[in-house]
């Protein structure tokens, strides 16, 4: 049975273990740099950066698990897309391990942590997804969100379009 629990800092470890998994799965192709990637991963996955990220009331990580941990998603509440834009939830992060995705796991997601920004009196929710990654941004799109404008990544020697997609809630 799919079910989604709030992170705490006990999940640290975990989350590390299926953050490096499922990002170099899905991702580690497009990095022209290994030392860059290892240098993201860590900065990003690392068990303390996790444990500082999990004490942070402005933050919040989510666990689906059928019956084990399959993925995880990252919100940052009431943020906002610019300085002259929305504010709303931010979905940082959604990824699942390989060979999960397209079992309803991300939907599932999605929709949860929708219902958990309106208890939280949040009207808006976006995100940030990779141009080279249409098979999210067509997700994305059957989940309501649209289109906003886009956006650099840069790294010292790459960087990566995104795109901003939004919708109201």
């Amino acid at each position: 049975m799919m079910t989604i629990r709030k992170a705490s800092v006990e999940d640290a470890a975990q989350l590390s273990k299926m953050g490096y998994a499922s990002y170099s799965h899905h991702f580690a192709h497009l990095w022209q740099e290994k030392s860059e990637l290892e240098a993201f991963l860590h900065q990003e996955y690392a068990v303390p950066s996790l444990q500082q990220s999990l004490q942070s009331e402005a933050e919040e990580w989510f666990i689906v698990c059928d019956p084990e941990p399959v993925g995880f998603a990252k919100v940052t509440w009431h943020c906002a897309i610019a300085d002259d834009g929305p504010a709303g939830t931010l979905l940082h992060k959604l990824y699942l391990l390989p060979g999960k995705t397209g079992k309803g796991y991300g939907e599932y997601l999605i929709n949860e942590i929708a219902r958990e920004a309106q208890c939280r009196g949040e009207t808006f929710f976006w995100l940030e997804v990779l141009d080279a990654n249409p098979h999210a941004q067509r997700f994305y799109q059957r989940q309501g969100f649209t289109f906003i404008k886009s956006t650099l990544f840069r790294t010292p020697s790459q960087q990566s379009t995104l795109h901003i997609f939004g919708k109201a809630l």
